[in-house]
């Protein structure tokens, strides 16, 4: 079936919005800008979208979706519970996004949610999906506190290295922050649930 002609528009929108994002942070993302990414006349906002905060949430779940989709396509492919779990890791660090300009428009989104209550909300929905993904793999081995210490030292080496990316003159390669998680995650699990893991069907 054709899509009706206002989703086409809003979803031109949001994406010409994503764009902007990359390019000037969350704070830089004007009616003008947005338009100008998806080839509209700035009028036009105001048709498809009830304000500039709607056209804002609509492109944080469009971001966000552009890594899930990354996790979930890796996860797929995962023939057992390591593979699923570094399918995580890796889909959090797609080398086409894991650059400079995402990384410093991400930090603006973060700095930004904290005083805005629906975008607190957006991150707080991201940070569940990334816990409950990652205690699904380990689902039986940790439990407890030692889970959420677990899950808990992972998002952060993601976030930092995310935050670390976003620094002036920055050389982290994607291959090289994944390395440094995995790293992280044998050192707290071991060698012996390491294996467990291998051993467990995805």
């Amino acid at each position: 079936m054709r899509k009706p002609i206002e989703e086409i528009r809003r979803r031109e929108l949001i994406e010409g919005a994503y764009r902007a994002f990359l390019q000037h942070g969350i704070g830089g993302l004007t009616t003008a800008r947005i338009c100008r990414e998806a080839g509209m006349s700035p009028g036009i906002l105001a048709y498809y979208f009830k304000s500039k905060d709607e056209v804002l949430f609509w492109m944080v779940r469009h971001a966000n979706r552009v890594v899930m989709d990354e996790v979930v396509r890796q996860m797929k492919a995962a023939g057992n519970r390591w593979d699923r779990l570094m399918a995580i890791v890796r889909g959090n660090f797609p080398a086409d996004v894991f650059d400079g300009n995402t990384a410093r428009a991400w930090l603006s989104f973060s700095a930004t949610a904290g005083r805005d209550p629906q975008l607190e909300r957006l991150q707080r929905l991201f940070h569940r999906r990334m816990v409950s993904n990652l205690g699904s793999c380990v689902e039986g081995l940790l439990r407890g506190a030692e889970l959420t210490r677990f899950v808990l030292g992972v998002g952060v080496l993601i976030d930092g290295a995310w935050l670390r990316k976003a620094g002036p003159g920055v050389e982290l390669a994607a291959d090289e922050a994944i390395g440094m998680v995995e790293q992280h995650i044998r050192s707290v699990l071991g060698d012996g649930r390491v294996r467990a893991l291998q051993a467990m069907p995805s």
